[in-house]
């Protein structure tokens, strides 16, 4: 049952992290929390049945610094780009990151300079430009913004669980 995750709410119902059963229950019965959303699953003693929470509230408010910047590394490249070479569309584990104007022609190392590519396309480009070899990008790179619903996204059970982290979580994907 530890492997359920629940979604953790400030006292303000802002979203602040996801926790498991285990620790979500020891919150709720210490008094440190409020049931907001119930899961279907159940929790049974020998004289009660438990209902196991999809959402909690923690009952004093929790001073959180807000992250707006996300840390510039290959994994969060990958992720910005959907783990897809930004040439061909092919996704897979074998990525690398490119740098869209190479280095060797004065392009940086920044979040609007780099891309996913498979190793395939990575090395066909080398230090060229795309437009050079007839080659496109699928996207513009950006510099992507921290959004609490992207570890939605991530979480191994965040389908089965979405319909009921939906509301309190922003701008998720339909």
């Amino acid at each position: 049952m530890d492997e359920i995750a629940v979604l953790v709410l400030n006292a303000t119902y802002e979203p602040l992290q996801f926790t498991n059963v285990r620790r979500a229950v020891t919150l709720l019965l210490a008094g440190k929390a409020e049931p907001v959303e119930a899961s279907p699953r159940v929790i049974r003693s020998p004289s009660r049945t438990f209902p196991l929470p999809a959402v909690i509230r923690l009952a004093v408010f929790i001073r959180k610094p807000f992250l707006d910047r996300v840390a510039f590394n290959k994994k969060n490249i990958l992720r910005r780009d959907g783990y897809t070479c930004q040439y061909c569309n092919r996704r897979g584990e074998r990525l690398t990151v490119d740098h869209v104007v190479p280095r060797s022609r004065g392009g940086e190392t920044t979040w609007t300079n780099v891309v996913a590519a498979c190793l395939r396309c990575n090395l066909r480009k080398g230090n060229r430009l795309a437009d050079e070899l007839g080659m496109r990008l699928l996207r513009e790179p950006v510099h992507p913004r921290f959004v609490f619903s992207t570890h939605l996204l991530r979480h191994p059970h965040a389908h089965s669980l979405l319909d009921s982290w939906r509301k309190y979580l922003l701008a998720v994907p339909s």
